[in-house]
């Protein structure tokens, strides 16, 4: 059976991979998750799944992750936070981790297949997507999550570093819905149209069961259905991360 890790499994994306992933009986999947009694409150059947094992721990714990990357497919690097949080480093400290994990397990056994990595990330990142958006629409985006893009834009400069022995793909969808699963198709020219968290995590497994073919890449995700919801309840949380980028000081007392 293939197995498949799920690096955050808690947030959106982490539940929607499990989600995707548990449609086939026959993939195992490894959850890790900063606390497991969480994962079981939003995910009850999965957790119940007996093809799920659930890795609980800190993210600077590398035994940890070694243990739940260790033997897999493809590792989703799906951790994250919630809102413009001045002074993130998540998705760093995740790359991080996982790397010194992959390195552990490379000098154990040399002859071992190392899993590829499927990054979540996001269009601002990536210039070739964004370049169509309108100039202000994208200023104000970024700044809106500025500590969020400027996290994932050194994460991957730190996994780039790695190119000669590892293989990664950076998935990076435009806005993003909690819907149902209504279809993906995979682009490397940007995204267009909102698209669920689910139809996400199908188009990041799709990327993990596509051989070598996005290996290094930007890849997004396009919806293929056109009555996706959109996700007004995050225009909120996009004044609230304008605040923090002007007034990292206000976050303390608006959280």
């Amino acid at each position: 059976m293939p197995a498949y890790a799920v690096l955050g499994a808690t947030g959106n994306t982490g539940q929607s991979l499990l989600q995707v992933l548990t449609q086939n009986p026959a993939n195992t999947v490894h959850a890790y998750c900063r606390s497991k009694s969480k994962l079981e409150c939003l995910q009850p059947t999965v957790t119940n799944n007996p093809n799920v094992k659930v890795y609980e721990g800190s993210l600077a714990d590398t035994g940890v992750i070694r243990d739940c990357i260790k033997n897999t497919h493809a590792v989703f690097l799906a951790v994250a936070v919630s809102g413009n949080v001045p002074g993130n480093t998540i998705a760093q400290d995740t790359a991080r981790v996982v790397v010194a994990a992959l390195k552990q397990i490379h000098e154990t056994d040399a002859s071992s297949k190392l899993p590829r990595l499927v990054v979540l990330s996001a269009v601002p990142t990536e210039p070739a997507f964004s370049k169509d958006m309108p100039a202000l629409a994208l200023a104000i985006l970024f700044r809106a999550e500025s500590n969020i893009y400027n996290d994932l834009i050194a994460a991957e400069k730190q996994l780039r570093k790695e190119q000669d022995w590892l293989s990664v793909t950076f998935v990076k969808p435009g806005a993003l819905s909690i819907d149902s699963q209504k279809g993906h198709a995979l682009t490397m020219e940007g995204p267009k149209g909102v698209v669920s968290f689910l139809d996400l995590a199908a188009g990041m497994v799709e990327v993990a069961e596509s051989g070598d073919v996005y290996d290094w890449k930007a890849v997004s995700v396009n919806p293929t259905a056109s009555d996706v919801a959109f996700p007004w309840q995050n225009i909120p949380l996009l004044v609230k991360g304008l605040i923090y980028h002007f007034f990292p000081w206000a976050y303390r007392w608006l959280e």
